[in-house]
């Protein structure tokens, strides 16, 4: 009699874990989840240091397929980003002690960086923002930088080289990305 109890309590409790494994986890793993803001367009895809998620235009919240085992150190990641947005990861990493689900990703748009340029008669001008260079040609009389900068980020134009044979100055050239393009730094040459 005390076979068959065994038995029948072995047969439950395998039942009940085939339960819960199709429910899509155990106690002995975390799903990796978070929100998602200012997703405007994509793809924007992240890595969890394990697996990869692509998500798409106007997503609102992402879940990684795959399920870590306890005790796992995860670090969400973000690898593509469209060209139009910042995006960043709060809650991004830590140890999966159980399901993980207050990853934020927020994403703000990009905007133009550029202005106007007065006195250029000779070429070698190169501006620098952070780590995006622009060859200003001469006779120019305006710039963009080619990386778009996002709305709430600092941003420094720097004079990198001089012209041939003039000197150039800088006006209104650091400030804090706003929501619209910023066309308002002056670059005057003699």
């Amino acid at each position: 009699m005390t076979t068959s109890l065994f038995s029948a309590r072995t047969l439950a409790t395998l039942m009940l874990s085939s339960a819960l494994a199709a429910c899509g986890g155990s106690s002995h793993d975390a799903g990796i989840s978070g929100t998602i803001s200012g997703l405007t367009t994509g793809p924007l895809i992240l890595y969890n240091g394990f697996n990869s998620i692509n998500l798409g235009e106007g997503s609102t919240g992402f879940a990684f397929g795959t399920r870590l085992p306890l005790g796992t150190v995860y670090n969400v990641s973000i690898t593509s980003v469209p060209s139009t947005l910042s995006c960043a990861v709060n809650n991004a990493s830590g140890v999966a002690t159980g399901d993980v689900n207050n990853v934020q990703v927020v994403c703000v748009p990009n905007n133009n960086l550029g202005g106007t340029v007065t006195g250029l008669r000779t070429s070698g001008l190169a501006l620098t923002n952070g780590s995006d260079t622009v060859s200003v040609p001469a006779n120019a009389t305006s710039f963009v930088f080619s990386r778009r900068v996002g709305q709430g980020y600092p941003y420094g134009v720097t004079i990198l080289t001089q012209p041939t044979g003039q000197t150039c100055s800088l006006a209104n050239a650091v400030g804090t990305m706003g929501v619209a393009d910023i066309n308002s730094v002056q670059v005057t040459c003699s």
